[in-house]
């Protein structure tokens, strides 16, 4: 009788032992590693489309205004409005971060899917592969704003024009990531805000 409760309690422990192996294999979508990094990678992309905006919002701005300087340097005499308003140092500034922020979304984008491989987690590969493709199309619009933005006479409707382009293929890319991992919900602050919640703070605009 003793040797059976003790076969029981073997055969019990195998259960045990193969359940918890296989629970990562049963989807790659509830690992918290995975989440990490599809979630860093909705983030990094965020990040440039911030940085698109502001770019956009700067060259929107000069073209209506023509400022007659550019990064300290006189407009030449002749200059158009809406050209040699931008400066090409605020440009550069801003396609770096741009692109810095796209490559980080790459790099974390590749471990994801590694481990939704490793997990045999095909929905979440397939997924991941959709926002590989939009991917495709921000890198595209990147190269595009990077060669405007090269020019020594940036022309402020043009680099607004691609900056509107990239934000769209940042935001196609970023609902994707949305259906890959759940972006988390925003935290309520201010009188409905639960016990021990810290109250927002004084708006600074």
């Amino acid at each position: 009788m003793q040797m059976f409760r003790f076969t029981l309690a073997a055969v019990a422990m195998v259960f045990a032992l193969q359940s918890a192996w296989a629970a990562p294999g049963a989807g790659s979508k509830a690992s918290g590693q995975f989440n990490f990094y599809g979630s860093s990678s909705r983030s990094a992309l965020s990040n440039a489309r911030e940085y698109t905006g502001n770019l956009r919002r700067y060259s929107e701005t000069a073209q209506a205004t023509g400022s007659p300087m550019d990064g300290g340097r006189a407009v030449p005499a002749g200059g158009t409005v809406g050209m040699m308003s931008v400066s090409p140092i605020v440009a550069k500034e801003a396609v770096d971060s741009i692109e810095h922020g796209v490559s980080k979304s790459e790099k974390y984008l590749a471990v994801a899917r590694r481990q939704a491989e490793g997990a045999a987690d095909k929905e979440a590969v397939a997924a991941i592969d959709q926002i590989g493709m939009h991917l495709a199309e921000v890198k595209k619009c990147c190269r595009d704003l990077a060669e405007c933005c090269e020019m020594d006479a940036i022309d402020g409707k043009r680099s607004a024009a691609c900056c509107k382009e990239l934000e769209a293929s940042l935001s196609k890319a970023i609902t994707a990531h949305d259906k890959l991992v759940p972006p988390p919900a925003p935290a309520v602050h201010g009188a409905g805000a639960g016990h021990g919640e810290v109250p927002a703070g004084p708006h600074h605009p």
